[in-house]
């Protein structure tokens, strides 16, 4: 890999992170704006996924940023070949990666969270993706040891897309059997909330997971021909994870804003779906547990 290449692929990173993580921010911003507005702050203070979730997100995110302007002055500013600098992996460099192995920690936390809510709180349910979550974490710390020593790196695509598997395999589970329940208890939802209600809530379901599995596969295909855009698809990986949660949270908020609904409330706390359920509907009748949204 050029180190012409190498270079572009890393300015391209500059630029879209700072316009991506801009956009997480307003998305952010706006949605704990709505949440406030309709619960109060002391209430969700105490203890809200939604809340945790959007503010840990951001949080790492703008700490990846951060780290991403840094490296790109240093490489500038500090370095005689800036193309040298970005191929020199170490010092900032594992940290971005420690952040980015946090932020898809958070965003396979937030799915397994919604997992376990569907499913009226079953720990069986939820083993296989804990599984797959923490080992992909763990994998994704030894891909960071492996960028601060590059004498042992000799496997670090192999660790990459293992460390993406595990993630894809997380969200792809998840995801299936939440669909799945939500579809068997259609009709006796959609018999009190009306015709078509969670229609589109299988839609958003359907296309969170479908951006993150194409995304983690454009990573692992662009890695392993060792293409430049790897970098981009690597290093934009934490306000990835952001923008999913951000966009079901906001679609959500929004609704709420517009309908101005005492009956119905939203299970939103993963990346990948929004569960509207009604406040007095039974339990048993349709097995979709009430949530701390």
């Amino acid at each position: 890999m050029s180190f012409k290449f190498v270079l572009a692929a890393n300015m391209a990173v500059v630029v879209l992170e700072t316009l991506l993580y801009a956009l997480l921010l307003v998305a952010a911003s706006t949605t704990l704006y709505l949440r406030f507005s309709r619960h109060g702050i002391p209430k969700l203070l105490v203890w809200n996924p939604v809340v945790l979730f959007t503010v840990l997100i951001s949080a790492v995110s703008g700490a990846h940023w951060i780290l991403t302007i840094v490296r790109f002055f240093d490489a500038f500013v500090g370095s005689a070949d800036a193309g040298r600098f970005y191929l020199d992996t170490q010092g900032v460099q594992t940290a971005r990666t420690l952040l980015t192995v946090a932020a898809i920690f958070i965003g396979d936390a937030a799915i397994i969270h919604r997992l376990w809510l569907i499913w009226n709180r079953s720990l069986p349910v939820i083993m296989v993706p804990l599984a797959t979550c923490f080992g992909g974490s763990i994998i994704g710390c030894a891909v960071a040891y492996v960028i601060a020593h590059p004498a042992a790196g000799a496997q670090l695509v192999l660790w990459l897309k293992a460390s993406w598997i595990f993630t894809l395999v997380t969200n792809v589970y998840c995801t299936g059997l939440i669909i799945w329940k939500i579809w068997k208890t259609k009709r006796t939802v959609e018999h009190l909330l009306g015709d078509g209600t969670l229609v589109p809530v299988l839609i958003v379901l359907l296309e969170s997971a479908a951006v993150w599995t194409l995304w983690g596969i454009f990573f692992a295909v662009t890695s392993e021909i060792r293409s430049p855009l790897g970098v981009i698809g690597g290093e934009l990986s934490p306000v990835m994870v952001g923008l999913v949660n951000m966009a079901i949270y906001l679609r959500v908020e929004l609704q709420y804003t517009r309908e101005g609904s005492v009956r119905t409330g939203v299970a939103m706390t993963s990346s990948a779906s929004m569960i509207p359920y009604y406040m007095s509907m039974n339990r048993a009748s349709t097995q979709i547990p009430r949530s701390a949204a």
